[in-house]
C-alpha cells in the first residue's frame, strides 16, 4: 500500500503538462507599393516588383546651332562671316566652303650673255671650229668679246664651217658671248666644236649671266680626244639641263591666283585654298518627358530609362502568437508568461478559479486571432485545503459514528444494528475502494509508460528531492501509525469480544488530524474483521 501511494505522488509531481503552439491569423491585403524595402517573415508576406521611369520624347525648338548630320534643324539659319583663306579643309557640313585656285609657277631667269672661260688645251690653245647659239630652236646672231683670241677668230666661228682651223683661243683665255637681250635661260642652246691634235686634256667652264659679271649656273667639264682630222672635230651641244646644277641656281619661284603662260616660265603647280562660312540653324531637340516609375509602360511613355531601375515593394501582414502552456503551480503566477512572442498586445480572458485546482479554458485575443486553451492549474496549497476539507468531513462522520455509538448504550441488539449499518457504509466504502484501486491500476499502467521517460532523466530536480525526501519521512511516520493502529485494532477486537467497543471509539475522536485519511482506510479494514467476526458467531 505504500509503495502504491508513493508512486501516485511521484507521478503527479513529475509530470510537467508543457505545450507549445504557434497560431497564426489570416493576411491582410496587400499594401500599396512603396520604395522602402521590406523584409519577408512569417508573418510578412512581400512582393518586390522591379520599376523604371519611362519617357516619351518631345521635339522643342531652341537657340541656334552649329549646323551637323546628326540633329534636326529648322529654315531659321544664318551665315558667318568668311574665314581666312587656307590651304586646309575640314570634313564639317556645317561648313559652307569657297575654293579658289593657287599657282605655284617656276620662273626661268634671263641669261644674256654665255660665258666659256678657263679653257685649256693642246699646244697651248684651245681650238673652236663653230660655236652656234639658238633660243627655243632659233639660231640667234651675236657678238662676243675674247680675251686671247687670234685676230680673225671672228671670220671662222660663226660661218657654218666647223672643217676648218682658223680659230682658237690661247690657253687661260675667255670668250663672252653677248646675245644682244636677254631670253630665258631655259629656251638657250649653245653647239660648238672642239679640235684638237694633242693628248692634253681639254677644259673648259661654260656659264651664264645676265651682265658681263655675274655668272652663274656654271660648270667645268674635261674632255679627252684628238685626231688629225679636222672634220672629226668634238661636237658639244649644251644647255641649262644639261649643266649639273641645281634648279635654284637659275630659276625664281613664286605665287599667283592668276593663271599666266609665257616662255619664262618651266614649272606651273596648281594648290587650292579654302574658306568657309559657318552655317547656323536653330535646332529642334528631343526633351524627355517622364512618367512616374512603373512596371510597363504608360500610355505614350513607351521609352524606358535602364538606369533607373528601382525596387518597389508590397506588402502583408499576419498576427501571429507564439504560446508556451505549461502547469500552474503558483497563485501569483502571470498567465502572459504563457505567451513567448506576438505581433501585438494579446488580450487574455480565463476561467480560472485560483483556490481551485482543476483545469480551466483560456482565451489569447489579439485583433482577430482568437486561440482557445485549456490550462492545468496545480497548486500545492489548493491541495492541502482540498485535503483538510475531506479530513473534516471524514473527522464529522467519525463523530456523528461515536454519537450514534454512544446511544446504544452498550445495548448488543443497538450495537448489532449499528455494525450492521457500518459494514453497508464499509460495503460502500470497500467499492469506492475497488474503484480507486482500478483507476491505480491504470495509473500503475501509465507509469510503466512513463518509468522508460523517467528512466531517460538522470536525476530529478533538486525541488522533487526535497518533496520525496519529506514523503519519505511522512511514510515512516504513517509506518509508525500503522504499527499503533495494529494495535488498537487487536485492543479493539477484544473489546467487541468483551462488547466495550464505545471507549475505542471514543478514543478514536482524539487522533491527530494527518492520520485521519489512514484511520479511514483502516476502517475498511476492520468491515472485514468484523465481518469475520459476524460469521463465526
Amino acid at each position: 500500500m505504500k509503495k502504491i501511494l508513493w508512486l501516485i505522488f511521484l507521478i503527479i509531481s513529475s509530470f510537467n503538462f508543457v505545450s507549445a503552439q504557434v497560431y497564426y491569423s489570416d493576411y491582410s491585403n496587400f499594401s500599396d507599393f512603396q520604395e522602402e524595402a521590406v523584409t519577408a517573415t512569417d508573418t510578412i508576406d512581400v512582393i518586390k516588383e522591379a520599376r523604371y521611369l519611362w519617357y516619351k520624347n518631345n521635339e522643342v525648338l531652341k537657340d541656334y546651332q552649329l549646323y551637323n548630320e546628326y540633329d534636326k534643324f529648322s529654315d531659321d539659319c544664318y551665315l558667318t562671316e568668311h574665314t581666312n583663306w587656307m590651304s586646309e579643309k575640314f570634313d564639317n557640313i556645317g561648313y559652307i566652303y569657297e575654293t579658289r585656285e593657287k599657282y605655284t609657277y617656276t620662273k626661268s631667269k634671263e641669261a644674256r650673255y654665255i660665258h666659256l672661260y678657263n679653257l685649256q688645251g693642246s699646244y697651248g690653245a684651245f681650238r673652236i671650229p663653230e660655236l652656234n647659239v639658238s633660243v627655243d630652236g632659233k639660231k640667234i646672231n651675236y657678238t662676243f668679246t675674247c680675251s686671247g683670241c687670234n685676230s680673225d677668230f671672228g671670220n671662222y666661228i660663226n660661218n657654218d664651217n666647223y672643217d676648218e682651223n682658223s680659230s682658237y683661243i690661247d690657253n687661260n683665255g675667255s670668250l663672252i658671248i653677248d646675245l644682244g637681250k636677254s631670253y630665258p635661260i631655259t629656251k638657250i642652246k649653245v653647239l660648238f666644236y672642239i679640235y684638237d691634235l694633242g693628248n692634253t686634256d681639254k677644259l673648259y667652264t661654260i656659264g651664264f649671266s645676265n651682265d658681263k659679271k655675274d655668272i652663274y649656273s656654271k660648270q667645268s667639264y674635261t674632255m679627252k680626244f684628238s685626231d688629225y682630222y679636222w672634220d672629226n672635230a668634238q661636237k658639244v651641244t649644251k644647255t641649262i639641263y644639261d649643266l649639273n646644277v641645281p634648279l635654284s641656281t637659275y630659276s625664281t619661284t613664286y605665287d599667283s591666283y592668276e593663271k599666266e603662260s609665257n616662255d619664262y616660265i618651266i614649272d606651273t603647280k596648281i594648290n587650292y585654298e579654302y574658306r568657309y562660312q559657318e552655317k547656323w540653324c536653330k535646332v529642334y531637340t528631343l526633351e524627355k518627358e517622364y512618367s512616374n516609375y512603373s512596371k510597363e509602360p504608360i500610355g505614350d511613355y513607351i521609352y524606358k530609362e535602364e538606369e533607373s531601375l528601382k525596387y518597389f515593394y508590397s506588402y502583408r501582414t499576419r498576427d501571429k502568437i507564439d504560446i508556451e502552456l505549461k502547469e500552474i503551480t503558483n497563485k501569483n503566477f502571470d498567465l502572459n508568461n504563457f505567451i513567448n512572442s506576438s505581433t501585438g498586445k494579446v488580450t487574455i480572458n480565463n476561467n480560472i478559479d485560483w483556490n481551485k485546482n482543476g483545469t480551466y479554458d483560456i482565451q489569447f485575443k489579439l485583433n482577430d486571432l482568437i486561440v482557445k486553451e485549456k490550462v492545468v492549474l496545480n497548486i500545492e496549497e489548493n491541495t492541502i485545503s482540498s485535503l483538510e476539507e475531506q479530513i473534516k468531513e471524514y473527522q464529522n462522520k467519525i463523530k456523528n459514528l461515536e454519537e450514534q455509538l454512544n446511544k446504544c448504550n452498550l445495548d448488543k441488539e443497538c450495537l448489532n444494528k449499528k455494525i450492521d449499518q457500518l459494514t453497508n457504509e464499509i460495503s460502500t466504502l470497500n467499492n469506492k475502494l475497488k474503484e480507486k484501486e482500478e483507476e491505480i491500476s491504470s495509473l500503475n499502467n501509465k507509469l510503466k509508460e512513463k518509468e522508460e521517460e523517467i528512466s531517460s532523466l538522470n536525476k530529478l530536480n533538486d525541488f522533487n528531492k526535497t518533496r520525496i525526501t519529506d514523503l519519505e519521512n511522512n511514510i515512516k511516520e504513517l509506518n509508525v501509525g500503522i504499527g499503533n493502529l495494529t494495535l488498537e485494532k487487536e485492543k479493539l477486537q477484544k473489546e467487541l469480544d468483551n462488547q466495550q467497543l464505545p471507549n475505542y471509539i471514543l478514543k478514536i475522536g482524539n487522533l491527530d488530524n494527518r492520520i485521519i485519511l489512514i484511520i479511514f482506510i483502516l476502517l475498511l479494514y476492520l468491515s472485514y474483521l468484523i465481518g469475520k467476526k459476524s460469521n463465526k458467531k
